[in-house]
């Protein structure tokens, strides 16, 4: 099983805050904490000290961090599915019965650029690797400043253009200390049922236990991953010390993906183009799942943003 390695890991800082990124490692971020009066404050799940070490095995993550989802987030069911004449067959994921998150993840980036409090990290894929028959080239770029961190994912094909438009879908996923789940907030007009195996079977009406218009807490004993479809881009997490985050995204991350396990210490936000196995269900006739086709030559982008304010700010409400 191919291991990925952290070192050597990038370090950026602006006036206190402090961010590590690996390129190696799937062009991950691996920690993002601020320090003020002797105190470090983490506001991303930090990767572990043995990861630093040993390293981790590509399709076996720790859950800590920020990664790429590409060319697709999530689930693609049973690895498999018909896009313009083509059948297309990609790896299972180990214990699914399914593909997963794509390649940018458990893939090698170059760091293209970088300064103080920035970096600018590529990824080239070759066509045919992993199943997937189209070349693509990804570009990550993340800024840190004070109280916030911005990514830019940049996604241009760059196939023969002898193949279809490729299906495309992105986003990132972040980990949160679950502390900041204790008032979770955001809008969505759906929710997207899925089956006992986390696949997208079909959407309806946000039920009133699963509706985060209004903030909810996500108990330390619930689980749940939750698939919504037409978020408005905004979602606001905070701890009960006034300890709060905010997270904006660009308009064509449409759907938003709420994973949290039992009694663990991390729950995710996931800001992503389009819901889990939309290449299928948009070829079965669903409306609004998300999926993008991309022309070769031509070029994808999305932004995250996260601001943190600690329990000393004022930010506006929401």
């Amino acid at each position: 099983m191919k291991t990925l390695l952290l070192s050597p890991e990038i370090s950026l800082s602006k006036d206190g805050w402090q961010l590590t990124l690996s390129p190696s490692a799937g062009g991950r971020i691996t920690s993002l904490h601020c320090s003020r009066d002797g105190q470090v404050t983490d506001w991303i799940v930090p990767m572990q000290a043995y990861c630093r070490q040993q390293g981790f095995p590509a399709t076996a993550w720790p859950k800590a961090g920020i990664y790429p989802l590409l060319p697709f987030s999530n689930r693609i069911r049973a690895g498999k599915f018909s896009w313009d004449g083509l059948e297309i067959s990609l790896p299972l994921h180990p214990g699914e019965q399914h593909a997963m998150h794509g390649f940018g993840h458990t893939a090698e980036w170059q760091l293209q650029d970088r300064d103080d409090n920035s970096a600018k990290m590529l990824y080239r894929h070759a066509p045919g690797a992993s199943g997937w028959p189209w070349a693509f080239m990804a570009k990550q770029t993340i800024v840190l400043e004070v109280g916030a961190l911005a990514m830019r994912m940049e996604i241009t094909n760059a196939s023969d253009e002898a193949l279809p438009p490729m299906p495309l879908g992105v986003g990132f996923h972040p980990y949160f200390p679950r502390r900041f789940a204790r008032h979770v907030a955001f809008d969505a007009q759906q929710l997207w049922q899925a089956d006992a195996e986390h696949v997208a079977i079909g959407v309806g009406d946000i039920p009133a236990r699963q509706n985060y218009r209004n903030a909810r807490r996500i108990a330390p004993d619930e689980e749940m991953t939750l698939y919504y479809g037409g978020w408005q881009r905004h979602a606001d997490m905070a701890d009960d010390h006034g300890n709060r985050i905010v997270m904006t995204a660009s308009p064509l991350l449409s759907h938003l993906v709420l994973h949290a396990p039992k009694a663990l210490d991390y729950f995710c936000l996931e800001p992503v183009s389009h819901v889990a196995d939309a290449v299928n269900l948009a070829q079965a006739g669903f409306a609004d799942t998300g999926l993008q086709r991309l022309p070769c030559g031509h070029t994808f982008s999305c932004d995250m943003r996260l601001d943190f304010f600690d329990s000393g700010s004022t930010p506006e409400a929401p």
